[in-house]
Parts: C-alpha cells; structure tokens; sequence
C-alpha cells in the first residue's frame, strides 16, 4: 500500500533563550514529538538546507544574527520547506507585526507566555494539515504511477491489447473522477481555513480564539478522512476483484449514527425515529463505506428539514431485499436537481443544499460497488426519501 503509516514528526525549536528551549522541548516530548534545535534564525536556516526530516518549526520572533521574519524569508527561498508549517513565538501583540508574520510566510503565531494546551493544539493542527497534503500527493503520485505501469503492460502484450486498453481507460476515468472529488474537498474545508485564519487577525484579543482553532482543527481531521475515503472508492473503481465484505449488523450502524447525529437533532430540536420490522438484520458489505452512506444521507436530511420535526429510518426485511428508507421533512429536491442526483457538482444547482451533490455522487459509488440499488424521491406531503436496497444474502452471522 503505498500510504505508509504516518511517521512520528518532527519539529524545529528555533530560539535564542535556553529556559525556552527546554520549556518547549519537554511539552513537545511528552506528546512523543522528535525534536531539533537551533539558537538563532541563520542556524536554523543553515539546519533546514541539509535536512528534510523536519515537519513543522516553532520559530522565534527576537534573536541575535537573524530575527525570526529574516530566517522565515530565507526558509520559504528553500525549495522543499516553501511549504513546512511556521509557527511565530513573539510577545509582540501588535497588529502591524502580526501581519508581518504572515506576509512573509508564517501559518501562526502564538504570544509569550504561551499557554500550553493552546499551542500543543497549534501544533497538531498544522501537522494534521500538513499530513493530509503528504498523503494527498502521495495518491496522487501513485495514480500516475500505476497508469505508466499499466501502459507498459499493453506494450509488452499485444495478444491482450483489447483488455488492456479497457482497464487503462477505466483507470484514467476514476483517476479523473477521483482527483475532482479531491480537489472540491480539499478546497471547502481550506477555504473555511483560511476565512478563519482572517477573523484571527482581526479578532486576535477575541476570547473565541481558541473556538476558532478547534474549528482549524475539524476541517484539517476531515481532509484527511475524506481523502481515506476517496481512496477506498478508487480502489473498489479500478479492482477488478470483488468486494470482500462483511456480514454488518445494521442496528449497530444505526446506532452509532444515531450519537453521532444528536448535536445536530437538539440544534433543531428534530426527533429521529428508527422502525425496523425485525431485530437483527444484517448487510453484506464494506462497513465503513455502508457507514458514510448512511451518515451522509442522514445528515443531509436533517440540515435540510425544517425546526421541530421528524426525521424517520424505516428498515424491510424482506426474503430477498433489505431496504433501508431515511425519510425527512423538508423542501425536498428540485426538478433540476432530481435530473442529475449523481452528477459531481450538478445536483446541488437548484437545490437547498450547496454541496454540489458531491454527497449522492459518492453514495451513487459505494451502493454501485455493493450491487445494491438507491432511489430517491419527493414525497407526496412534504420532504423527500433516500431509499437503498440491498441484496438478501442470508448468510450465516460468526461470532
């Protein structure tokens, strides 16, 4: 697999006052971080040029031969750190050089004294984010890899040229289709990043501020899940074997849906009610994949239902389907969006939600994978319903 398991990272103290050092070395070192040091910002930068082990650099506003903006300069002047996250340590609380911080290059800043929760949280905000992109390029990497592996093997073998030809193009396709999904989820949740890191700088004496940093941190955990995801998809795309899943109680999904949705049902004081025809029912598939199913339709249910109402989950048992209905209250779909449910970014255009049906198109995949079927429809009174159904398979449930 060509995702490694992530390495333990490493950051770079660079700061001209020992107890400082010390302070941040043994915070640092409690949460298992690898850490380096450098006393002023031309050693660090000496440092960085031989090295490309370093993930992240706390660096220091005031030092000696080369203040924290200069070495910030230089360090984004290097090809392979244009991108390493910096984060300033300043006591400096003016606005104009704050500023300065980012203008050349900084991603944050924490003020002398720090405290010691928010920064660890600074900390692992930026090497969560900055992991998610390694990955993301990895991924990438590897797509165009295995297409030149794929073309060497429609050279090297005429006699199955035809075959050949059909697994490159299916290839190439979900590559596209893959990086698109990519390239819109990556986007939402930096761009909120961003609007967030502009409301820092305005609002840096803001009691909120640390509100605003765990919403930093939400947006870079689902980059990195969302681009899990996306890859098991494209695997499932462009395999030519079968889905090998499991026998999945649906009563357990359900049931963790059901917390995981709650903050969301008391927001709107919406009720969530499950009906099931019999006790123990169970889906043959990919849990994880069956689970953002689910969890995606529910949640979109209840963000496009109105206040203090339902949201329903009916569960059929049937000899040979299994059928699982979330039915909600809201303004159901338009027509538009009826016409292209699985479209990337085309059925959101006339329709409440402005995630650009990049949800159902996700959806449409994984039911696809499983041979299971999903219909989707306006009811007749108010709402809409998402109905998936599965195949019966019956099989023996192992403990």
């Amino acid at each position: 697999m060509f995702i490694c398991k992530p390495k333990t990272p490493k950051i770079l103290i660079v700061d001209d006052q020992q107890k400082n050092i010390q302070v941040l070395g043994s915070l640092l070192k409690d949460q298992n971080y690898i850490i380096g040091v450098a006393t002023d910002g031309q050693k660090a930068v000496d440092t960085l040029k031989k090295t490309k082990d370093f993930d992240l650099i706390l660096l220091d506003v005031n030092m000696p031969v080369m203040d924290g903006f200069e070495a910030c300069l230089e360090i984004r002047k290097i090809e392979h750190l244009k991108k390493i996250p910096v984060i300033f340590l300043t006591a400096m609380t003016e606005e104009n050089q704050i500023i300065k911080g980012f203008e050349v290059g900084g991603q944050d800043y924490v003020t002398k004294p720090f405290n010691a929760r928010e920064l660890l949280q600074r900390v692992k905000t930026h090497l969560e984010l900055k992991q998610s992109q390694d990955q993301l390029k990895n991924v990438n990497t590897w797509l165009e890899d295995e297409i030149k592996s794929r073309t060497l093997e429609v050279k090297d073998a005429n006699q199955k040229l035809q075959q050949a030809n059909k697994e490159l193009e299916t290839l190439d396709i979900a590559k596209n289709e893959f990086l698109t999904i990519i390239s819109h989820e990556i986007n939402t949740p930096l761009n909120g990043i961003m609007g967030f890191i502009n409301v820092l700088k305005d609002k840096l004496k803001s009691s909120e501020l640390i509100e605003f940093v765990n919403l930093l941190d939400v947006s870079a955990n689902r980059l990195l899940s969302f681009s899990k995801l996306s890859l098991r998809i494209t695997e499932l795309r462009t395999s030519n074997q079968f889905l090998k899943g499991v026998n999945i109680p649906l009563k357990e999904i359900l049931g963790i849906l059901k917390i995981k949705v709650d903050k969301m049902l008391r927001a709107k004081n919406q009720q969530l009610f499950i009906n099931e025809n019999q006790p123990d029912t169970y889906i043959h598939g990919d849990p994880q994949l069956i689970l953002y199913c689910l969890d995606n339709i529910l949640e979109n249910a209840i963000k496009h239902s109105h206040e203090n109402t339902n949201i329903t989950i009916n569960i059929e048992n049937t000899e040979d389907k299994i059928i699982c209905s979330i039915i909600d209250e809201g303004d159901g779909f338009s027509d538009y969006a009826l016409a292209n449910l699985y479209k990337l970014f085309a059925s959101g255009k006339e329709h409440v939600d402005n995630n650009k049906g990049l949800g159902l198109a996700l959806v449409k995949l994984i039911i696809d994978v499983h041979n299971a079927d999903i219909t989707v429809i306006n009811n007749k009174t108010k709402g809409a319903t998402v109905k998936l159904t599965f195949q019966n398979k019956k099989q023996t449930i192992t403990s």
